[in-house]
């Protein structure tokens, strides 16, 4: 039996933000007949109105309400918060205790960077840093999945990998495979070390070379995976686009004491 599993709820609600985002982002209005490949979005759609969080305006289009943006603002929220201090996490090298972060700004070409992150002797702790601090490894997953476009709005059937796609078990699977703080410890000269001081030794360097990142930043650049543009013609009304913006240097800080989950991470996003 895997140790991560997920539910046909808990997949929804995942997939209904996804949704969300580009309905309120993009704009997008879908037709309440869904036409091709998004008629696979309308158990989504039909979740999101149990939500009250999407409404039918005119008898023909589905539109984001503004209770669905105040669930889209949480969202963007945890995802402001994961892309600043979660990813410093994603390439970690235990032998040498090196981040590849600290190099981060010598990359002006994004490919570049990308083969220096996928340099073998870096370990992604992003699963062990979360598990460790008691959040939702799958959440984190996810939110990965986003900021990679691994869903991929402009492919093919999109919408049908979004609920029922094998995208979920991958998710899974990484889930299940990743390194957490028990496989951390070793044992040297004086003794044997935990796994849980390894990973805590881990995430202070971790949030001091972010720290120092964002001293050197006037703004966060956040990677969204499109461009917002003027709402369709029509008479449908939109509500306000969301931004996935930083939060203030303190809100960061905090995050020096090891067991520290923001705020953010603790809401839940349908209420």
């Amino acid at each position: 039996m895997r140790p991560y599993s997920l539910s046909e709820e808990q997949r929804k609600d995942f997939a209904s933000l996804y949704v969300l985002e580009y309905m309120i982002n993009r704009p997008k209005a879908f037709d309440i007949f869904l036409n091709e490949n998004d008629s696979d979005l309308e158990p989504v759609l039909m979740w999101l109105m149990v939500k009250e969080c999407v409404a039918i305006e005119n008898d023909d289009k589905y539109v984001p309400t503004s209770k669905g943006r105040r669930c889209l603002e949480k969202f963007m929220a945890r995802f402001a918060d994961f892309l600043t201090m979660f990813d410093v996490f994603c390439a970690v090298d235990l032998t040498a205790g090196e981040f590849a972060f600290t190099e981060y700004h010598n990359y002006d070409d994004p490919s570049a960077w990308r083969s220096h992150l996928q340099d073998e002797r870096w370990e992604d702790l992003r699963i062990a840093v979360a598990d460790y601090k008691g959040m939702n490894p799958i959440e984190v997953v996810f939110m990965s999945f986003i900021a990679e476009n691994r869903f991929g709005r402009d492919g093919n059937a999109w919408q049908f990998d979004l609920l029922l796609g094998t995208v979920w078990d991958e998710i899974l699977e990484i889930c299940d495979t990743a390194l957490h703080a028990a496989d951390l410890g070793y044992d040297d000269e004086d003794g044997a070390v935990s796994g849980d001081a390894v990973i805590e030794d881990v995430i202070a360097q971790g949030v001091e070379v972010m720290l120092d990142l964002l001293a050197q930043e006037q703004e966060i650049e956040i990677p969204l995976e499109h461009s917002p543009h003027a709402p369709e013609t029509g008479e449908i009304q939109y509500v306000e686009k969301v931004a996935c913006s930083p939060h203030s240097a303190p809100h960061y800080e905090s995050y020096r004491d090891p067991r520290h989950v923001s705020p953010v991470w603790r809401t839940a996003w349908f209420e």
